[in-house]
């Protein structure tokens, strides 16, 4: 029998049996909402893994850098160059400021940049005058992948660095621009400094090599610099006395806390927290190092900043991975520091010949 009309009783409920019901459908739709929801963590945590996987090696890349301009030249590349004793302006900044920064002010990424693969890029930058004169400042704006995590979500295409208005030690809460501003590429990369920040220094001290006295109490004591990274060190692979495999180089610091360079260090210049971060700004050796704390103008409090402290200091690493940071070692390996380290572990891992003794892997 034909079936064209809803008339007919057998063709009624044989139409009824090819569709859905409302209630049927809306179970389907609620069906796939939950696989949807459960499938989305699981594509977020493949992406977080595959740009953890991509920062993790340009570590290395770096790491193999930093071999590379040790076999060639016997030392191990500086945190950033200058004369603190020269003084001038270049490109409308003057020089030195009190922690004596001045010219040429080219940094650790900038001079590996042969070892990277960008010979042609360091030819182009003329190293004979500052690393902001005009002449260099298109190049400082140069994105460079190889310095760059993808998981740092706060900048990777350039920013106009800070001028303070305070001393080195002091910089102000409010800096302004440099005018004109001055533009250079991010970095998510810094070097060890170790225990002391350099950038913390009177002007007394501006020669990074030697200790400072430091009075806490009526007791002078002395503080020195006991990274491997500092402004005009020529430190070889045998100073690192700790052992390479025990003494971190290179760690990370995403721009969602601050702005971070590989081009070099301008007098005067600052690097400040971004909100939420309540700490204080830094002046100009932070664009481009970080330190473990407790600094010795910390006394009498114990300020120790293993990677990721959720106080923000724009001198610690910092990473947007879950639970830690990863680092480049002296020896080329590249680990995961947790942010739940021990705090004394952190600080005997950041200093090349403090002579802590390592038992074991303790993080």
């Amino acid at each position: 029998m034909s079936c064209n009309s809803f008339t007919n009783e057998r063709c009624f409920f044989r139409s009824r049996g090819r569709a859905f019901t409302l209630v049927e459908l809306l179970i389907v739709i609620a069906i796939l909402g939950v696989l949807v929801a459960m499938l989305v963590p699981a594509v977020q945590q493949a992406r977080e893994a595959a740009r953890r996987s991509q920062c993790v090696n340009n570590l290395r890349q770096i790491g193999v850098a930093i071999h590379n301009f040790h076999d060639a030249r016997r030392i191990l590349p500086p945190a950033y160059v200058g004369n603190p004793s020269q003084t001038g302006t270049a490109g409308g900044v003057s020089f030195p400021d009190s922690n004596g920064n001045g010219p040429s002010g080219f940094a650790w990424g900038a001079i590996l940049l042969p070892q990277l693969e960008e010979e042609n890029l360091q030819a182009r930058f003329n190293s004979k005058v500052a690393c902001w004169a005009p002449e260099n400042l298109p190049l400082a704006k140069t994105r460079l992948s190889v310095f760059l995590c993808p998981s740092a979500s706060g900048g990777s295409d350039g920013f106009a660095v800070d001028r303070g208005q305070g001393d080195a030690w002091n910089p102000t809460p409010s800096p302004t621009h440099f005018d004109p501003e001055l533009v250079f590429a991010h970095s998510h990369y810094v070097t060890n400094a170790g225990v002391h920040q350099p950038w913390g220094r009177v002007t007394a001290y501006i020669d990074f090599s030697q200790p400072e006295t430091v009075v806490s109490g009526g007791t002078a004591s002395q503080a020195f610099i006991d990274g491997p990274f500092y402004r005009n060190a020529r430190l070889q692979m045998k100073d690192v006395s700790d052992g390479l495999s025990h003494t971190v180089f290179i760690g990370e610091h995403s721009s969602l806390l601050s702005n971070k360079t590989w081009v070099g260090v301008i007098p005067y210049a600052v690097t400040c927290p971004k909100p939420p971060f309540p700490s204080a700004c830094n002046s100009g050796g932070a664009l481009v190092a970080a330190h473990s704390g407790p600094d010795s103008h910390d006394r009498p409090q114990v300020i120790i900043h293993a990677p990721n402290n959720p106080f923000g200091h724009t001198d610690e690493m910092y990473s947007e991975h879950v639970d830690g940071a990863n680092t480049l070692f002296g020896d080329g390996s590249v680990r995961f520091i947790p942010e739940d380290i021990d705090p004394f572990m952190w600080v005997s891992l950041s200093t090349r010949n403090g002579g802590e003794i390592m038992s074991g892997e303790a993080y």
